[in-house]
C-alpha cells in the first residue's frame, strides 16, 4: 500500500468534522472497526474463492499426469485424491464461515455509517434545519441513527454466527 492511504484515512475528515468527542470516538471507533473487519473477510474470501477454482484444474493436470508418469512416479496416484480433499475441504470453510456475507455486512454498516455522518455534516435531509429543527434535535436524531446502524450490525453479525454454529451442531 505504498503510497495509497487507507480507507478509513480517506474518510477521516467525515469524523474530524464531528464537535462532539464522545459522539466523534463512538463513529470513529465503529467505522475503523467495520472496515477493518469488511477487508479481512474480503481477503479471505478472494484467497478461499481462487483456491476452490485453482485446486480442481490442478486436480486434473496431475490425474494427467499420474496417467502419463506412471512407471515412474507412482506416488502421484496420491496427488489427486490429495488435492481434491484440500479443494472439499476449502469450499466446506468457505461456506461454513460464510466469509462472502460477513464482507458483506461490513462493507454495509461502514458506508451506511459514512453516508449518515456525510449527511450530518452537510446538514442534509432529515438533518436540515427544516426538518431537524434545532441543532440540539440534529444531534439527537444523528447519535439514533448512530445507534442503530451499530445495533443493526451487532444483530446482523449474531445472525451469522448463530447459523454457523447450528451447522455446527446439526
Amino acid at each position: 500500500m505504498l503510497g495509497r492511504k487507507s480507507e478509513f484515512s480517506q474518510y477521516q475528515f467525515l469524523v474530524d468534522g464531528l464537535t462532539d468527542e464522545i459522539l466523534k470516538k463512538r463513529v470513529e471507533t465503529s467505522l475503523r472497526f467495520y472496515i477493518m473487519r469488511a477487508n479481512k473477510y474480503r481477503k479471505r474470501d478472494a484467497r478461499l474463492g481462487m483456491a476452490s477454482i485453482v485446486m480442481p484444474a490442478f486436480a486434473t493436470f496431475a490425474a494427467a499426469a499420474a496417467s502419463f508418469y506412471e512407471e515412474q512416479y507412482p506416488s502421484l496416484d496420491l496427488a489427486v485424491p490429495v488435492i481434491t480433499l484440500i479443494a472439499t475441504v476449502t469450499a466446506g470453510v468457505i461456506a461454513h464461515f460464510k466469509f462472502s456475507e460477513k464482507k458483506d455486512n461490513y462493507r454495509n454498516l461502514a458506508e451506511s455509517m459514512k453516508s449518515e455522518v456525510a449527511m450530518y455534516e452537510c446538514r442534509a435531509q432529515k438533518y436540515s434545519a427544516e426538518k431537524a429543527g434545532s441543532e440540539e434535535q440534529a444531534r439527537d436524531l444523528f447519535l439514533q441513527a448512530i445507534e442503530k446502524i451499530i445495533e443493526d450490525g451487532y444483530r446482523k453479525s449474531k445472525e451469522l454466527e448463530m447459523a454457523e454454529n447450528e451447522k455446527n451442531s446439526a
